[in-house]
């Protein structure tokens, strides 16, 4: 029987490591030309997979940019071309500090107050810093910067409107899109000698896939791969998914210790989010976080919208390690559907999400 564990404590070796996906990569068709956007999925998931959702659902075809502002930035994403209209519904901020609008070229959510974004969405052409911590910013453009450029610079009306409409023909994701992988656990505690299991799973159709140990390509080529580590160390696992243009790689940390325990002191230096156990799950999970210094503590469940399903506990907490069994059901009692959900674990440390995975 297998002996994979899940870890507790982000591993004080890995804490600089912050990327563990490459990106995906957006690509505007415009009646100006074409120009590509590198989304940052890993710091501001709700975000992306929310513009990730309604791209692959065609919802920005043939909309225009209906608000374009010279030496500012071009706006689109409202269904009417008014700046009025959205999804349906809206999705929180997500702010990284690693994410600004220091440079040009930055993509953002628009949005009409706190927690308000839906599928409008603005371009900058140059730093906008006093946009930081207001917009939540989820990309920045890597290529055809001229087109945006072009697009900006066009002809407007008092409501900044183009005098002729700048289409959006349509946008389409460019790499390919994981479906799903397992383990969920971007970081893993096992035994030397405990076997370990990797799958990607991509419905793309002309998809690769290549597997590498610590930067050495393994034989394997399928969307498995399985892995016996017989050195005490840590070790770093990449799976990429590639079609003929782009990877899409991610990434597992591993860290190996031989079976000795997680030490007290080590966990007890900051507050941590574990992975919830059992993941996948049904019908419930338990999530747990260790809280370094006592105060206000949120811990709530969303939907790859951005939709709020599940709020755990919204109070003060002591320090400690907290555990909380989510039984698959909203705010409501209703029974919510399979599939990802993200959890959110807000102090005033950190604020960390991880996926959950429901399963009927």
């Amino acid at each position: 029987m297998n002996k994979i564990r899940f870890v507790l404590i982000c591993i004080v070796l890995l804490i600089s490591i912050n990327f563990l996906w490459s990106q995906t990569v957006a690509k505007w068709h415009t009646s100006m030309g074409e120009f590509e956007i590198t989304l940052r999925e890993d710091l501001v998931p709700i975000t992306v997979n929310n513009f990730v959702d309604l791209t692959n659902s065609n919802f920005y075809d043939d909309l225009i940019f209906h608000r374009v502002i010279s030496d500012f930035m071009i706006q689109d994403g409202c269904p009417y071309g008014t700046g009025y209209g959205g999804p349906g519904y809206t999705i929180p901020d997500e702010f990284h500090p690693l994410l600004n609008y220091s440079e040009p070229y930055t993509l953002g959510m628009a949005n009409a107050g706190p927690n308000t974004g839906g599928s409008q969405y603005f371009i900058t052409v140059v730093p906008t810093t006093w946009l930081d911590t207001l917009h939540t910013v989820f990309g920045h453009v890597t290529m055809g910067s001229d087109i945006v450029e072009n697009i900006s610079e066009v002809p407007t009306n008092a409501n900044n409107k183009p005098l002729v409409d700048v289409v959006i023909d349509s946008i389409r994701i460019m790499t390919p899109q994981l479906d799903d992988f397992l383990p969920q656990e971007d970081t893993l505690y096992v035994n030397a000698g405990d076997p370990i299991g990797f799958v990607l799973i991509c419905d793309d159709e002309g998809v690769t896939y290549s597997w590498y140990v610590d930067d050495e390509l393994q034989q394997a080529t399928g969307f498995s791969f399985d892995l016996t580590l017989t050195v005490n160390d840590w070790h770093e696992v990449k799976g990429v998914v590639s079609n003929d243009n782009y990877d899409l790689p991610k990434v597992w940390w591993v860290f190996i210790t031989g079976g000795s325990d997680i030490t007290n002191d080590v966990v007890s230096n900051r507050t941590v989010l574990y992975q919830n156990i059992p993941n996948p799950f049904n019908p419930e999970t338990n999530i747990k976080f260790y809280l370094k210094d006592a105060g206000s503590v949120s811990l709530e469940v969303f939907n790859l919208k951005g939709q709020l399903v599940k709020t755990l506990v919204n109070n003060d907490l002591p320090t400690g390690e907290h555990s909380f069994i989510w039984n698959g059901k909203d705010d409501n009692g209703n029974q919510v559907a399979s599939g990802i959900y993200l959890y959110s674990l807000r102090t005033k440390d950190i604020s960390e999400k991880k996926k959950a995975i429901l399963l009927k």
